[in-house]
């Protein structure tokens, strides 16, 4: 392992953690169904009404387009990925951790139409540029530091089709440029001080990030995106949580 694929590795041993332990908790954490509560198909009912609002939303934008192929990003124990593949003619959910992967086959409701496979680089380069119809993932890029959320949006808008969408949420927040003191303040406590704090609660040592809205836009630009809403989903602090819907 390089030194730049560290960050990465953490998070794949934290979820590899919560998916050995709850992997439906970790995936949707309700207050009340810690320690293995959700029953399945409760679980997976809350999958398809989340994704049945999304599929509203493309809707109302005029952005419905083909409904061959569709990726879930960080499809955990595949709560949205079987929703999806009530659309979609074929589903690919894709995780870091294997035994997320293996709770998400071990309740696959769909055959061959849905599949799930597991990735642990940088990038995507598992899949050939245009290969989706849709690439839809939600609170899964905020676990992974800047750097690697970058890369990944960078890769959504590789993947989709020309016509395609990509729909992603990230933790919005100040700039942070690199080399400066904000950034070793953020990397001292998004990074070191989170992960000691989740372990002294005998917790996976996970990480939040966010990524600040105009370097999300900035990325969008130069990757040949073309950035068509922005939808705030915050609970409480305006701006905290935004989902960008791109096409190219």
């Amino acid at each position: 392992m390089t030194e730049r694929d560290a960050p990465l590795e953490r998070v794949r041993e934290v979820f590899e953690e919560f998916g050995h332990d709850d992997a439906f908790y970790a995936a949707l954490t309700r207050g009340g169904y810690g320690g293995n509560r959700w029953d399945a198909e409760s679980f997976f009912e809350t999958g398809r009404k989340h994704i049945a609002e999304v599929m509203a939303y493309l809707e109302r934008l005029g952005l419905a387009g083909a409904r061959e192929q569709a990726l879930d990003f960080g499809c955990g124990a595949g709560r949205l990925a079987q929703a999806l593949a009530e659309y979609y003619q074929q589903v690919t959910g894709v995780d870091i951790a294997q035994s997320m992967a293996a709770t998400a086959r071990a309740f696959n409701r769909h055959g061959e139409r849905v599949q799930y496979l597991v990735n642990t680089a940088p990038d995507l380069a598992l899949f050939e540029s245009g290969s989706f119809d849709l690439v839809y993932t939600s609170k899964v890029l905020q676990h992974m530091p800047p750097p690697l959320q970058e890369g990944y949006i960078r890769e959504f808008i590789r993947i989709i089709r020309n016509g395609g969408v990509a729909v992603f949420q990230v933790r919005n927040g100040p700039r942070v440029e690199p080399g400066t003191l904000r950034a070793w303040l953020y990397t001292l406590n998004r990074r070191h001080l989170r992960r000691a704090l989740q372990r002294l609660r005998r917790r996976p040592g996970y990480e939040m990030h966010y990524l600040a809205r105009s370097r999300v836009e900035e990325l969008v630009a130069a990757a040949g995106g073309r950035l068509i809403d922005v939808v705030d989903l915050s609970r409480s602090k305006p701006n905290k949580s935004l989902r960008y819907c791109i096409t190219k």
